[in-house]
């Protein structure tokens, strides 16, 4: 429908003469009579009062099929999330580089370029996020919508932590709300029946990974010599509590994404055992680490939970190694690195190694 067609039906629609419509603008009634009949258009400094007049934006009254374009970006978006679930991060962004040339003015896919630009780079170890930056600041300074500026704020502020910002990802963290303030916060105790079962879920969901991630951060934490803060015994103490609290949790086995933190926690057993030639130990986090390993990179994404605590909510899923799989990155450290060297010589090495192949999956991120 032309723009002269829309502005008939919608004047009529209102119940309004062209001399209504034309003393609201002051132009002539022969002004919008040319218009309904297609042999002129508005001018552009005309369009914010034919919208105000007529109370719709202006994709409406320039005939943009506002539904199939929402349909359109929601599935540019939902294709380049499935992409980083695969890990295809260059693809990622190829896409959504042509989805922002097709809707230069949608922030979801800004959003999302932004996100996808930041996990190619890291992985890539480029420096330089100008790119970023621009998009971000873009977000910031045009868009109104609370979640997607906050959206921005956490890309940039990773964006400024790779790029080694660290006065400008400060600055930008004080604009961020506590977590005592945060929607979930505010709704975790007003999460009632049915209807909301599913999104306090998701809630939990995010807590226990987060929770476990904790617990890997707080081992990492170090003294500004450069020293760990915890002392070895402690650490190891915290590791192993780490893989007690998510078996706790899910005694089916049914980790899914939460895999990861438990095969981050084995690792660092196993060659915290290695460093006190205390083999046993070793091969016993090193075994379970594989099964949480092969779990991460077997699991369906779609699959929901059976153990009790999530039983029926799918966690979904993404694949973050530069590598490859989380069995490919276990397999490249026990074959190649010098740390692993004492394991090679044990019967169970072969056995190990058949077990990571059999799921391993090399990735190219170079291109």
């Amino acid at each position: 429908m032309s723009v002269g067609s829309t502005i008939k039906r919608l004047r009529r629609e209102k119940d309004i003469t062209q001399e209504q419509l034309a003393e609201y603008l002051g132009i002539t009634s022969r002004a919008i009579s040319q218009w309904e009949c297609d042999r002129t258009a508005p001018d552009i400094s005309q369009l914010p009062a034919l919208c105000h007049v007529f109370d719709v934006s202006s994709d409406v009254l320039l005939g943009i099929d506002v539904e199939k374009n929402n349909e359109e970006i929601k599935k540019y978006i939902n294709d380049a999330a499935e992409l980083g679930c695969q890990g295809k991060w260059v693809e990622r962004t190829a896409l959504l580089r042509e989805a922002n040339k097709k809707f230069p003015r949608d922030y979801k896919i800004m959003n999302s370029l932004a996100d996808s630009l930041v996990c190619e780079y890291s992985r890539k170890g480029i420096k330089e996020y100008d790119e970023v930056f621009d998009l971000c600041n873009r977000i910031l300074l045009e868009c109104t919508d609370s979640i997607t500026r906050y959206e921005a704020i956490d890309t940039l502020g990773i964006a400024y932590g790779y790029a080694g910002k660290k006065d400008e990802m400060l600055k930008l963290a004080g604009e961020m709300p506590r977590a005592h303030f945060s929607y979930e916060n505010f709704m975790m105790y007003r999460w009632k029946g049915d209807a909301d079962f599913e999104e306090f879920q998701a809630y939990l969901s995010f807590l226990i990974f987060h929770t476990a991630e904790m617990i890997e951060l707080a081992v990492a934490q170090r003294h500004d010599d450069g020293e760990f803060i915890y002392p070895l015994e402690d650490r190891i103490h915290l590791w192993k509590t780490e893989v007690d609290f998510l078996e706790l949790l899910f005694p089916d086995g049914d980790f899914q994404i939460k895999a990861q933190l438990g095969e981050d926690a084995c690792s660092f057993l196993c060659a915290a055992y290695l460093r006190q030639q205390n083999y046993e130990e070793a091969w016993k986090w090193l075994e379970k680490g594989a099964d949480f390993a092969i779990h991460m990179d077997t699991y369906n994404f779609d699959a929901a939970h059976t153990s009790p605590i999530l039983r029926g909510y799918s966690s979904g899923g993404w694949i973050m190694e530069a590598e490859g799989n989380r069995s490919q990155s276990m397999l490249n450290w026990l074959t190649t690195d010098d740390e692993a060297a004492a394991l090679r010589s044990d019967a169970r090495y072969e056995v190990i190694v058949e077990r990571l192949k059999t799921v391993a999956k090399k990735r190219d991120f170079s291109s």
